[in-house]
C-alpha cells in the first residue's frame, strides 16, 4: 500500500501492550505524547487538498482511485444533511459499508453535521444474515428514526415479518447505489407506513448528487433534486457520442455535474478523459429532468453491469470468455433480476465447426474470472453476436434478447401462461419496453402478471389480444 500512495501514515488503534510494528504510529502511544491541554497537529490543511482515495466500482476488474478534496466531502455532507433533513433526535441505521463512499458520507459525515446518532448494526451490515433476520427488533429497541440501504438489502427485510416489534418511531426510509425497482418502494410503505426515498451519488461527487427530500411525498420514481451549490444538466448526446446542448424537460440524455464536491480527479490521470476534463463532471448516467428539476434515471450509457449496487465490468467477462478456445466472439450484459436488479450473463458465438457444452463454458468462466460476483448466470451460445457497421458490438439488441428470455420463463413457466406473446424493445424512461400479450382465455391473468413484472427495472405492460 504504501508503494501506491505517497507518504502514506499508518495509524494502528489496538489494546494497550501489543507489540509495535515498524512504519506504524500506536494511537494510544502517539496520543500520550500530547499536551494535556491540546492537540499538536502538523501542517494545517486546505479545502483543496486531498482529503481521502476511494476506489470506484464495487466488482469492477481495475477499480480506478478517486481524490476527494475536504470541501469536495464537506459540501457534499452538508448537501447530505440539508435534503434528508437530518436532526440530532434522529437515529439512523448506519448499514453501509464504512470503505463504501455512501457509508462515510450520507451515513457518516452527513449524520455527524446533524448530530444524528448512527445505529452500527455488525460491520457487515446488511450482508450479515443475522442482522437482516434480526432488523426490525433492533430498530424497535433503538428507536430508530431512518433506515437505509442499497435496494435489494431493503429489499431483503421487507420479507421478514415486523410482528411485535413497535417502529413507530420510524419516519422515513433511504436508498440508494442502484436503481430502485418499484414494487420495493410501495412494499416499504405497505410494511412500514412510512416513504422510502431515493438518493443518486457518485464516488467523482464526493458521495452525493441529488437527493429526494424527505420532507416531500417520495416514492415518485425521482431521484429528486441537486444538493445545494450543486448544477445537474442533462445534455444531449451526439451520434458521435459528443455531448451536446441541453436538454427540454422530459428529454432523455446524459447526466453532467458541477460543484464544489466535484472530484478534482482520479489519482492516475489518464482515466480523467471524457470524465473531467471536460469543465464538468461526466456521469455516463442517462436521465431527465422533469419541469420541477427533479431528476429521474433512465439508464447508463456506459455498459455497466450493476448487481445489487455492485458494478461490474462486462470486458471482465468477454475477455475472460474469448480465450476459450471454442469461442468466437463474446459480449456480456446485464439480465433483469427481481432481486439483485441485474446479474451478469454472456452471449457467446463459436467458432465454425466448433461444438462446446454449456457446462463446459461455465467451468470455464469460473476458472478464468477471478470475481465471484461477474460469474455469468447464464451462458447462451447464438449464431452470430450482432454488430455495428464499424464492427462494434451492439448491445442493446443483446439486452432486449436477455430480458425476453427472462419475462419468457417467468410468464410462460412460471406463471403457466405458454401462449403468452413477449415484446422487448430497447428505450424508453427506463431503459427498457416490456409488453406481455395474453390471449382473450387468459384476461384475468393481468393482474397476476402485472405483480410480477414490477419487481424488475424495465417498463412493463401487459395487455391482451
Amino acid at each position: 500500500m504504501r508503494d501506491q500512495v505517497a507518504d502514506l501514515i499508518l495509524v494502528r488503534v489496538s489494546p494497550p501492550g501489543t507489540p509495535a510494528e515498524d512504519g506504524v504510529i500506536d494511537f494510544h502511544t502517539a496520543l500520550m505524547a500530547q499536551p494535556d491541554e491540546h492537540l499538536i497537529f502538523g501542517e494545517s490543511r486546505g479545502g483543496d487538498d486531498v482529503a481521502a482515495y476511494f476506489h470506484t466500482g464495487g466488482t469492477t476488474g481495475v477499480p480506478k482511485l478517486v481524490a476527494h478534496t475536504h470541501r469536495g466531502q464537506l459540501v457534499a455532507a452538508f448537501g447530505g444533511a440539508s435534503m434528508c433533513g437530518y436532526t440530532s433526535s434522529d437515529v439512523l441505521t448506519a448499514t453501509l459499508p464504512l470503505f463504501h463512499v455512501a457509508g462515510t458520507i450520507a451515513a457518516g459525515l452527513s449524520a455527524f453535521m446533524a448530530g444524528t446518532e448512527l445505529l452500527i448494526m455488525s460491520p457487515a451490515g446488511l450482508r450479515n444474515p443475522a442482522i437482516v433476520e434480526g432488523f426490525w427488533r433492533l430498530v424497535a429497541q433503538y428507536r430508530a428514526t431512518l433506515v437505509g440501504g442499497v435496494p435489494t438489502a431493503i429489499g431483503a427485510v421487507l420479507q421478514v415479518p415486523v410482528g411485535d416489534n413497535d417502529i413507530s418511531a420510524l419516519r422515513a426510509g433511504l436508498t440508494g447505489a442502484a436503481l430502485l425497482p418499484p414494487a420495493v418502494g410501495q412494499l416499504f410503505r405497505q410494511v412500514t407506513g412510512r416513504n422510502l426515498y431515493e438518493i443518486f451519488g457518485m464516488t467523482e461527487a464526493s458521495g452525493l448528487i441529488s437527493i429526494d427530500p424527505l420532507c416531500g411525498p417520495g416514492g415518485v420514481g425521482s431521484v429528486g433534486w441537486p444538493l445545494p451549490f450543486t448544477h445537474v444538466d442533462v445534455l444531449r448526446l451526439n451520434a458521435d457520442g459528443s455531448l451536446g446542448e441541453i436538454c427540454t424537460s422530459d428529454e432523455i440524455g446524459v447526466i453532467t455535474v458541477r460543484g464544489d464536491h466535484i472530484s478534482p480527479g482520479y489519482r492516475d490521470p489518464d482515466h480523467n478523459d471524457g470524465v473531467f476534463n471536460t469543465g464538468f463532471l461526466n456521469s455516463g448516467d442517462l436521465g431527465y429532468k422533469d419541469e420541477q428539476g427533479r431528476v429521474y434515471i433512465a439508464g447508463r450509457s456506459k455498459d455497466l453491469i450493476i448487481r445489487s449496487g455492485h458494478n461490474i465490468d462486462p470486458a471482465m467477462i468477454e475477455n475472460a470468455m474469448s480465450t476459450h478456445p471454442g469461442v468466437a466472439l463474446a459480449a456480456a450484459v446485464g439480465l433483469p433480476d427481481a432481486y439483485a436488479g441485474e446479474l451478469p450473463v454472456c452471449f457467446v458465438e463459436l467458432l465454425a465447426g466448433i461444438e462446446v457444452s454449456d457446462e463446459d463454458l461455465q467451468a470455464h468462466a469460473q476458472n478464468t474470472i477471478d470475481e465471484r460476483p461477474a460469474w455469468p448466470k447464464q451462458i447462451y451460445v447464438i449464431e452470430t453476436i450482432p454488430l455495428t457497421t464499424v464492427g462494434k458490438i451492439y448491445k442493446p439488441s443483446l439486452r432486449c434478447e436477455a430480458a425476453k428470455r427472462k419475462v419468457s420463463e417467468l410468464v410462460h413457466d412460471e406463471l403457466g401462461l405458454p401462449g403468452a406473446i413477449v415484446d422487448v424493445v430497447d428505450g424508453g424512461a427506463r431503459g427498457m419496453r416490456v409488453t406481455v400479450t395474453l390471449a382473450n382465455d387468459n384476461r384475468s391473468s393481468v393482474p397476476t402478471v402485472e405483480k410480477a413484472l414490477a419487481a424488475y427495472l424495465f417498463e412493463a405492460r401487459v395487455q391482451v389480444a
